[in-house]
């Protein structure tokens, strides 16, 4: 019986390390190392916000319940508002060259882009990879992950992970923006997934900022992109001039549709 305890103890203090101090990959911060211009700026938000809300059901599965032994659930991440300054700004934005590259052919990044499973969540919720790039999905939980998903142009597939520290290497061959990664096992677990056709892309991070590096010296639309219809930017685009050497400023503002 005092074993029985011990291990109990164990096990929560172990899921309370889990549920505070689990590391997430970083958000992507784009572009090249190659010379040239940038493109820097924040994606605000104005007016009303949608609720966000805990996620539903995860408290209900037994493992990640014990990810968070509190009892609190961790909330979702369709709508993860924060601050920039007194600003309001909108995080797990796609903020990409639209416009302005055709013509111009780039490698794939050798590295790749990381997108985990921690307590029961994928991590981050928003990542962009370029096409010929390897997309690396791992799971951190001691527990079974299914990765599934269907996309329109690429090549759908549906995968177990049973093993805490796999790995699946998965290389997407056509540019297709909002593939949404799911997981059969736990209804609540869902990424997206922004397939580009060169490396000049960012998702924004937890103060709303972006930063698009190496961009060759020229005239681009810059395009934002949210995962739901349900906020809209007041402008979809905005044209920018990049000079080489030079650091050029667009912001973009979301709202919620009225």
């Amino acid at each position: 019986m005092r074993n029985f305890i011990a291990m109990g103890i164990l096990l929560l203090a172990t899921s309370a390390v889990r549920g505070d101090d689990a590391k997430k990959p970083c958000l992507n911060v784009g572009g090249t190392d190659e010379p040239g211009g940038s493109v820097t700026g924040v994606v605000k938000f104005t007016g009303e916000k949608p609720p966000v809300e805990p996620i539903n059901g995860i408290l209900g599965n037994a493992f990640c319940a014990n990810c968070f032994p509190a009892g609190k659930p961790p909330m979702e991440e369709k709508f993860v508002f924060g601050k920039n300054g007194s600003e309001d700004i909108l995080r797990n934005v796609l903020v990409y060259v639209s416009k302005g590259l055709e013509g111009k052919a780039f490698a794939a990044p050798k590295t790749p882009v990381v997108l985990d499973q921690v307590n029961c969540v994928y991590t981050p919720h928003v990542v962009g990879v370029m096409v010929g790039q390897t997309l690396e999905i791992r799971n951190s939980d001691a527990t079974l992950h299914n990765v599934m998903t269907m996309p329109r142009k690429n090549k759908e597939f549906n995968e177990g992970m049973p093993v805490k520290g796999g790995k699946l290497e998965k290389v997407f061959a056509e540019p297709e923006l909002k593939i949404d990664l799911r997981c059969f096992m736990h209804k609540w677990m869902v990424a997206w997934v922004h397939v580009l056709p060169h490396p000049f892309y960012a998702v924004t991070q937890d103060d709303g900022s972006f930063t698009i590096k190496g961009l060759p010296a020229g005239d681009y639309e810059i395009t934002v992109l949210h995962e739901t219809s349900r906020l809209q930017p007041l402008a979809n685009n905005v044209k920018v001039t990049v000079k080489a050497g030079a650091a050029s400023t667009v912001d973009f503002t979301y709202k919620k549709e009225d």
